[in-house]
């Protein structure tokens, strides 16, 4: 039996952390108190894709990066410091920062994520929780969003990690889907085709930056549809291979973060992001540490690890 891909034994030697979690929950509901309960790093400032729907580039600055001994001091002071439960690295492409990476996992074993686009071989990390490996759609679909070609060699790369790292290895490996305007007729295609290859699915949806973006799958009928089709696949595989609850999607089919660019029952404090210099983003994991960036509409978000939390009763 596992939860969320954590078996007996390392629900076992957890336990303070949830202690922590749970404790924060507990002073949420009963005193409205306000404390992270997850973290998220964008550990690079740099990527080896250009991806069309990707919010990272459109606030990206020329800065240096952090050393490794500078990141430890992030740890201390924004993650472990507030009993920070898991953690996501993102970019940029993470993976490109192996030294960076080797240094959260060190500090929080079995509770570091990657979110990847897996166009570079994967890498056997003992002690990490698991890959997010982003894929947006079929193969022509994909290559139109990422490039051509990044579809083939992120395939690749995940069936190799795969085969060389054990029976078990398809356990390190889950699949994130960005729902757009491009992709989101492939939603059962994608879930048929790397089911049996990979350990979970999550969706969420693509969050704009400006009206009227192309790639924004508008509130209505369509989106309805995408949404009742995904809980539809929940009820068929009964394995919770698809990681989102249905109290999750039903929010994602209408407005539920906030008005304009401002959060208001979106709980952007559950989630310390910091940017790839260790300052805090704001207003949420995809916004930026300089006021001057542009800024995601809350109003239209899409967002999964913010949405789950509304759909258990966590607000602004």
């Amino acid at each position: 039996m596992e939860i969320m891909g954590r078996g007996f034994t390392q629900l076992v030697q957890e336990m303070p952390c949830y202690f922590h979690i749970f404790g924060k929950f507990a002073g949420y509901k009963l005193f409205h108190r306000k404390s992270p309960l997850y973290g998220s790093a964008d550990i690079i400032n740099v990527c080896n894709l250009h991806c069309t729907h990707c919010y990272w580039w459109l606030n990206r600055k020329e800065n240096e990066e952090l050393t490794v001994a500078q990141w430890q001091k992030v740890i201390d002071e924004k993650f472990k410091k507030k009993h920070i439960f898991i953690i996501t690295l993102v970019g940029g492409e993470p993976t490109l920062r192996p030294d960076v990476i080797d240094l959260f996992v060190k500090q929080f074993p079995k509770r570091i994520c990657i979110v990847s686009n897996g166009t570079i071989p994967l890498k056997k990390i003992p002690n990490l929780y698991f890959y997010w490996i982003s894929i947006d759609g079929t193969k022509e679909i994909h290559d139109k969003i990422r490039g051509p070609g990044s579809y083939d060699k992120t395939r690749k790369n995940v069936l190799d990690y795969v085969r060389d790292n054990g029976e078990k290895a398809w356990k390190d490996v889950w699949i994130t889907m960005t729902i757009n305007s491009l992709n989101y007729k492939t939603v059962k295609d994608v879930v048929e085709e790397w089911r049996d290859h990979t350990n979970k699915i999550g969706f969420q949806f693509h969050t704009p930056f400006a009206k009227n973006d192309p790639l924004f799958l508008p509130f209505g009928p369509e989106r309805t549809r995408v949404v009742d089709d995904i809980i539809a696949l929940r009820e068929k595989f009964d394995d919770d291979y698809i990681i989102n609850p249905d109290s999750q999607l039903e929010l994602m089919k209408k407005n539920w973060g906030g008005k304009g660019t401002i959060p208001i029952d979106c709980p952007t404090w559950a989630i310390v992001s910091v940017d790839h210099m260790g300052r805090e983003k704001k207003p949420c994991c995809i916004g930026s540490a300089e006021n001057s960036s542009m800024k995601p509409i809350c109003e239209e978000c899409g967002l999964g690890c913010y949405s789950v939390l509304v759909g258990y009763g966590m607000k602004g």
